[in-house]
């Protein structure tokens, strides 16, 4: 997870066109594929607010709380937003009230880990996943895939402990 950093996404926002183009196992195994590599870029609520350094840039304060908003789809279901480039985050923050809000560069995994959380009580995140592209492609990736993508992701590291004791 970095802050203010820019991401792009050609090979993912290929792949987003060929399986929404023909939806085929072979177009959905190189989405997941590229889907695993891609940063994106997550609107971020920061206080407090990040401040100028002396280099010009935001920087956050230690101990700064961040809370990442979430759009609210269909039938209320909410999901956290994923942004492939600075094109579609600027989409969202067109249409968004609030002022220009910083953002963060999220791999899967982080999008994952606050997804399939739970908290102090034991509920779990009201996210139901996460949209990419909300004003673009929209392409939902839902809490259990999320979750299978990390069981994947394990099994292959495990797989990969195994292989190297040998």
């Amino acid at each position: 997870m970095e802050f203010n950093k820019s991401v792009s996404n050609p090979m993912l926002m290929g792949a987003i066109e060929l399986m929404k183009a023909e939806d085929t196992p072979e177009h959905r195994n190189m989405f997941i594929g590229e889907l695993a590599k891609a940063s994106f870029l997550s609107p971020a609520i920061i206080e407090p607010a990040p401040a100028e350094g002396a280099d010009g840039k935001l920087a956050i304060a230690p101990g700064s709380k961040v809370q990442f908003p979430m759009i609210t789809g269909a039938e209320g279901m909410r999901f956290f937003m994923a942004f492939t480039d600075m094109t579609e985050y600027e989409k969202w923050q067109e249409k968004n009230p609030e002022p220009r809000l910083p953002y963060f560069a999220l791999k899967i995994e982080d999008y994952a880990n606050i997804v399939l959380r739970r908290d102090a009580k034991g509920n779990i995140c009201p996210a139901l996943g996460i949209a990419i592209n909300p004003y673009g492609a929209n392409i939902i990736v839902p809490r259990e895939m999320l979750a299978g993508m990390m069981s994947a992701k394990a099994a292959a590291v495990r797989q990969a402990g195994k292989n190297t004791k040998k």
